[in-house]
């Protein structure tokens, strides 16, 4: 199972246990800003994905360093034009380089909806490879 198929497991199951707690709470909203490439590998989350992939690959000079290590990355558009990281999970070797390379990094595509957190799955891979794990069973 990959890194973020889990995590979207995780985040749903989550949601659904807060929901016994409040039995007349709305529907969840869907996680904004997520590829999720088994569903929807069209999706302008997706397509944002692998722009993100394909501009910090470029950048990502010490990538076989990493290899085999994932890294979910929460980030928030900021009225800058950048980039704020607000929460990793993974190998936090690669987290930490995954930081600093979206922190040093410019021009790099705004969010499908600038308005919520996105979520991007880091993981180091050739240039010409989709960037959501999933579409290669490689998760």
């Amino acid at each position: 199972m990959n890194f973020l198929t889990r995590f979207a497991g995780l985040l749903a199951l989550v949601t659904l246990l807060s929901a016994c707690q409040h039995a007349t709470s709305p529907a969840p909203a869907p996680v904004a800003n997520l590829c999720q490439p088994q569903t929807q590998p069209g999706s302008a989350s997706c397509k944002w994905a692998d722009e993100m992939q394909h501009h910090l690959n470029r950048q990502f000079q010490d990538a076989a360093r990493y290899a085999g290590q994932q890294c979910l990355v929460q980030l928030e558009w900021q009225n800058s034009g950048r980039y704020a990281v607000t929460q990793t999970q993974g190998d936090e070797t690669l987290c930490l380089r995954a930081w600093q390379l979206i922190g040093q990094s410019k021009g790099l595509p705004p969010p499908p909806d600038r308005t919520q957190p996105a979520w991007f799955g880091f993981a180091p891979r050739k240039a010409s490879s989709p960037a959501h794990p999933a579409a290669t069973g490689a998760g």
